[in-house]
């Protein structure tokens, strides 16, 4: 599953700002959500909707790969690792290759004591 969402005027190509990619691949062991571009205001309700959707078929485990996020405020990082609080039998969620944009916010809210980090 792949879903493109975008500010109000998008741009023309989904590495500039304003866009982010979100594809959705699942396997029997995994749920692996793929966010390209960036997570702001007018992109987190579309990600809060696509995540809620991933969340109701119960993963077995779910990794968020954000090596392409080139940009992520605070409320999108909050609302990333809520969505972990949501997942069965305690488990963690996984944040895998997180570009230098997540890895900092990640740090600088704490946030990042709250999910797995993978390299």
């Amino acid at each position: 599953m792949t879903w493109l969402c975008s500010s109000p005027d998008p741009p023309a190509r989904p590495d500039l700002p304003g866009l982010a990619l979100i594809e959705v691949e699942v396997s029997h062991e995994e749920t692996t959500v793929v966010i390209t571009g960036e997570l702001d205001l007018t992109t987190r309700p579309v990600l809060a909707e696509h995540l809620s959707a991933v969340l109701r078929t119960g993963p077995r485990r779910l990794v968020l790969d954000m090596s392409g996020t080139t940009f992520m405020d605070c409320g999108s990082a909050r609302l990333i690792v809520s969505a972990g609080r949501f997942l069965p039998d305690a488990r963690r969620l996984i944040i895998r290759r997180p570009s230098p944009p997540v890895r900092r916010v990640l740090g600088l809210t704490g946030l990042d004591a709250d999910c797995q980090i993978e390299k």
